[in-house]
């Protein structure tokens, strides 16, 4: 009997279009495997969805061929030459990785590149023309992916994490390679309808009407012959043509009636949770509401600074507003500022300087700020936990912590978001004494916070992640769409559909 192989590969960047950060193939290095089509140990990669994959396959006896796995920090376009050089060496590993009985692509959803703005689109076209219309191929990609006609109609399976913050990206590949598995031994024959909803938002599925409506997704999924849904919430910084929600549901061919049923339901649940979430706070509100909160720590969200979303992570806004209120026992990271950490390391723990923080790379960005500030401890090794989930693997580079004029700031080279409390307490700071906690997160703090904070609060603060639709210079986005246009209610219209 043939060994069954499976070809793997990753390109995962979720594009901001409005992003002051340049993209090319360096902002993707620090998270690169190069498959070069080799058989390669799984026990070796440590990647989301790529290496998980790779994992079910070894211990299912499925023959692995990796291609290439680049993940970037959000940020701005890619550049045109550096998308085709990705695209290209993916490609190849497949050319070299041929024949293979199934295809497992992770990506995000919202990659722009300069010179394409569906990247996910144009890689799985390009994937289905070397492999053939017999190959299943199964996209496995962020909620906040903007759904596209060319995802659906090479793939056989467009799956998403379903979770935001995505705790269950584990889940979901498991899912999808069970969904792989079924068309290869089974022969089964999936058909799939997707519909695009007309909205915008930033939607948490830990409260309100979006858990609920998480819940009814997975008991719809576990209905007799439907194999898999998923619904977008699409991320609305990325200014094209495709951006917004969207929702594809998946069946066994018998099944294919009640597709459109089904669809309809559960996007009119989509537009209902969505028109009902809870709306972040501004500047003034989030600090009224964590000021009057007896629970301690209060954690708030610096959301328009998210280096999660494509921010720089230097904002300075917030911090101010901490100076300004002389809020006490207050705790504020992680701020990107690489010339800064570099001087708190030549000083040293315990020196006084004054120092200019923050505020560097664009408008969005606030004004640097020039403080005396005492440096309380320097590291080179502190790491958190993605998703706040597992070991702590992501490294924040060199970093400090600074006590300026009472706050605690956590300063680091590496742009990265808070994912959970190491970033603070591995400096040493106690952040059971704290009263108030910012990091420069919209989300995905949550899961690691949650034994921490008394309270939570969701800012949207200025800067290039701006939460609020309204105030986003769009150029390419298709009208009408629910909240830019008036009293518009946004109508569900079918996206697209494949058949056996």
């Amino acid at each position: 009997m043939k060994t069954p192989r499976a070809f793997i590969a990753g390109l995962v960047h979720e594009t901001n279009s409005f992003s002051p950060i340049p993209t090319n193939t360096l902002s993707f290095e620090a998270e690169t495997v190069h498959g070069r089509g080799e058989i390669y140990r799984p026990s070796e990669i440590d990647t989301m969805g790529y290496g998980q994959f790779a994992r079910l396959c070894e211990a299912n006896g499925i023959e692995v061929r990796a291609g290439l796995y680049a993940l970037a920090a959000p940020s701005a376009p890619l550049q045109a030459r550096d998308h085709a050089a990705l695209r290209t060496e993916i490609l190849e590993d497949l050319t070299r990785s041929m024949p293979v009985d199934r295809v497992f692509l992770f990506m995000h959803g919202a990659q722009i590149a300069q010179d394409c703005d569906d990247v996910e689109g144009d890689l799985v076209e390009a994937v289905r023309a070397l492999v053939g219309p017999q190959v299943p191929i199964a996209i496995e990609l962020d909620l906040h992916g903007n759904l596209t006609e060319r995802m659906i109609e090479n793939s056989t399976f467009v799956v998403a994490c379903l979770e935001y913050p995505h705790t269950d990206y584990a889940e979901r590949t498991q899912h999808a390679f069970e969904l792989l598995d079924r068309v290869v031994r089974e022969k089964i024959q999936p058909v799939r309808l997707a519909w695009r909803i007309p909205l915008l938002g930033i939607f948490r599925t830990t409260e309100g009407p979006m858990k609920s409506f998480v819940e009814t997704l997975r008991q719809e999924q576990s209905a007799p012959g439907v194999l898999s849904i998923s619904a977008f919430h699409g991320f609305p910084l990325g200014d094209t043509k495709h951006t917004s929600a969207s929702l594809i549901v998946t069946a066994e061919a018998h099944c294919s009636a009640d597709l459109q049923a089904i669809g309809h339901r559960l996007s009119a649940a989509f537009v209902k949770a969505a028109l009902s979430a809870p709306r972040q706070r501004n500047v003034d509100q989030s600090f009224e509401e964590a000021l009057s909160c007896e629970r301690w720590p209060v954690v708030i969200a610096d959301s328009g600074d998210n280096p999660g979303g494509g921010c720089a992570g230097d904002s300075t806004w917030l911090l101010q507003e901490l100076l300004s209120r002389h809020v006490e026992r207050a705790v504020f990271g992680i701020l990107w500022d690489p010339v800064a950490v570099d001087f708190a390391h030549r000083a040293g723990e315990g020196a006084r300087l004054r120092m200019r923080i923050g505020g560097k790379v664009s408008e969005m960005s606030g004004m640097p700020l020039d403080v005396d500030v005492v440096v309380m401890a320097v590291r080179s090794d502190v790491r958190q936990a993605r998703f706040g989930q597992g070991e702590p693997n992501e490294p924040i580079g060199r970093s400090a912590w600074l006590r300026v004029q009472g706050v605690e700031v956590v300063i680091a080279t590496e742009r990265t978001q808070v994912w959970e409390p190491r970033c603070f307490t591995e400096h040493g700071i106690d952040l059971s004494k704290a009263r108030l906690v910012v990091v420069k997160s919209s989300t995905h703090f949550v899961n690691g916070f949650k034994g921490v904070a008394g309270h939570m609060v969701f800012c949207d603060s200025p800067g290039s992640l701006c939460l609020d639709p309204m105030r986003i210079p769009y150029r390419n986005l298709r009208r009408p769409i629910h909240p830019l246009d008036g009293n518009f209610t946004p109508v569900p219209s079918l996206l697209a559909g494949t058949g056996p």
